[in-house]
């Protein structure tokens, strides 16, 4: 079975740990609002060496458990607070690498998550990588459909940063990526710049988002010699100024 996934590539914006946490609470919001049967919310919470879930409404999706929504080393991170000298984390703190955390989706309680969803966001230093990757259980690839992950890089969008995001797995993107780029065509492939539209040829079918464009090879989300060529044959389309990522 491919392990498919979704990569994407946000635009970088300089944030607060209060900040980020709002951030990440909005794009759960948006994903529970398009699929309501992915109910629990949870993150692996270090201390107790379990997961802990959040209530329905997402109260607690607060700073009262920024300790357990960011993942961090207290130990070895800084960050910088107006008392320069204070390296601590505090809900005003910033980061000069940016914010991350894990969070998980499902439609039950149980020890194996539907949704795996990496957020890297808000860095203060420039040219710093933001994204949202999401990768899903085995089990829920037995049923993952093309309408699904349509729905699921439309509700990405609504977070407002979504430069670029792919529906791919490691061995399709071996077969089509190349050097010099660090954006691949998978499956699926959002860009932002609506443009892109023009320079592909009749045959590639797209769909207009509210502000982006998503390429659709027409194929089940699965390796196939077809798809493989129609995704090579974009790239070369698009080149190195398309598929390259830069904050």
């Amino acid at each position: 079975m491919e392990k498919i996934k979704v990569i994407t590539r946000l635009t970088n914006r300089e944030m607060s740990a209060h900040d980020f946490i709002n951030y990440c609470k909005n794009i759960v919001v948006n994903l529970k609002n398009i699929f309501s049967d992915l109910k629990m919310v949870s993150i692996w919470d270090d201390s107790t060496n379990s997961k802990f879930y959040f209530e329905n409404n997402l109260a607690n999706f607060s700073v009262q458990n920024l300790d357990k929504i960011l993942i961090y080393n207290p130990e070895e991170d800084v960050f910088q607070n107006d008392n320069e000298q204070d390296k601590n984390l505090y809900e005003n703190s910033k980061s000069w690498i940016g914010f991350n955390t894990l969070l998980y989706l499902s439609k039950d309680k149980s020890e194996t998550s539907d949704l795996s969803i990496n957020i890297t966001q808000g860095a203060s230093e420039k040219n710093k990588t933001a994204l949202i990757n999401i990768e899903f259980s085995d089990e829920f690839l037995k049923t993952l459909t093309k309408d699904f992950s349509i729905k699921l890089i439309e509700s990405l969008e609504k977070s407002g940063d979504l430069v670029y995001a792919v529906v791919i797995s490691n061995e399709f993107r071996r077969k089509v990526k190349t050097s010099g780029q660090n954006l691949w065509i998978g499956y699926l492939t959002y860009f932002q710049d609506k443009n892109i539209k023009i320079h592909l040829p009749d045959s590639v079918n797209s769909i207009n988002y509210d502000k982006g464009i998503l390429i659709d090879l027409g194929e089940k989300i699965e390796i196939s010699d077809e798809a493989v060529n129609k995704a090579v044959t974009i790239r070369n389309i698009l080149g190195d100024e398309a598929l390259n990522y830069s904050s």
